[in-house]
This record gives C-alpha cells, structure tokens and sequence, in this order.
C-alpha cells in the first residue's frame, strides 16, 4: 500500500480496484486519500465487503469505456490466465492511468518462492492459482500488448521485514503506473 499511494492524484478521483477482496486494501486507500471514490470488482465477491463491489466473469469488466480515472490492479495479475487480457480491460475502462502492483520472477529459485507463498496465502480460498508471474521482460511484454505505456516505476519493494525479507523479497515486488492509449479523435470531431 505504500507504493501505491504515492502514484494516486490528489483530490477527487474514482478507481476501481480490480480482484478487490474484502475491499481491506481500498479501505486502507481510502483512509490515506479520503477523495478517492472507490469500486471493486472480483470474481468472487465476500459478503462482507467493504466496498461497493461486482463480479465479473475474470475477462470483461462490466463497465463501459473511460469509466474511471484509474484502475488499480494490486496482487492479482498473476492469478489469471492471461495478464494481458485484464490490462487491455483496464485500459478500456480507465481515463487517465493503470496502476499495477505485482510480483516480478527472474529465476527459478524466486519463482519457486512465489509459487509456495501465493499457495500458503491462498489455498482453500477459491482464488485462482496460475502461478503466472512474469520476468521484467515479459512484464513489459504485456504491457505493450495492452498498449500501456509506463510513466513512473518503483521496482525493489520491501514487503516483509528483516531477516525474512533477505531470504525471500530479493527485489521480487513492484508497482508501475501506466498509461493508456488516448482515445483517437477524427478530425470531423470537436476535441
């Protein structure tokens, strides 16, 4: 969460926290930026959420074009089949910015890391379990799939405390906020 709130604009913004949860990250969110207004939506939806929230069937976000300032996508990329198919959602539905918060793989060892901690964190909770996580280079790949265009990255993260994070972070978090295509405007158009 601290990655993230630096990469959201002061005053009234909406956002759509995509894989929302119990709505607990947006809460916390929401507490550092009160203007925020938030939605989420999730392929499964606790009855305790703490947000206003809708399902989705994992593909296609029920939200027409440009419906949102931006959309947040936090921890949950690698949980789908196909990260580039939701960052193309995204970037449908979002004004002005992608914010992506993920996990980043290089080799076997951190891959290997990830996968027992994503298992730990979610076994018997009915979240998907891919295990998709992506080196830079195919992170990158799928952004300009989904024609995203990165404006700021903070790669590094610390996400556990010490000793555990010189085990098992080794540089494996980051957080990217991208751009989405501007809409194209004919020149028949008033801009």
């Amino acid at each position: 969460m601290k990655a993230v709130v630096p990469m959201l604009p002061d005053g009234k913004v909406s956002l759509l926290d995509v894989g929302c949860g119990s709505g607990a990250l947006a809460e916390r969110l929401l507490r550092a930026k009160p203007d925020l207004h938030i939605a989420g939506i999730d392929i499964h939806r606790p009855p305790n959420c703490r947000i206003p929230a809708s399902t989705y069937d994992g593909c296609i976000f029920p939200f027409p074009d440009n419906a949102f300032d931006l959309v947040l996508c936090a921890d949950m990329l690698h949980h789908t089949e196909s990260p580039q198919v939701t960052l193309r959602e995204a970037a449908r539905v979002a004004r002005a910015w992608v914010i992506v918060k993920d996990h980043v793989v290089e080799n076997w060892w951190e891959r290997a890391i990830m996968t027992a901690l994503d298992w730990i964190g979610n076994v018997g909770t009915g979240t998907p379990m891919p295990f998709n996580f992506l080196s830079s280079r195919q992170w990158q790949n799928v952004f300009s799939l989904a024609r995203l265009s990165a404006e700021e990255q903070r790669n590094g993260l610390r996400y556990w405390f010490w000793p555990v994070s010189a085990l098992i972070d080794r540089k494996m978090h980051f957080v990217v906020k991208l751009r989405p295509p501007q809409p194209q405007i004919s020149p028949n158009q008033k801009a």
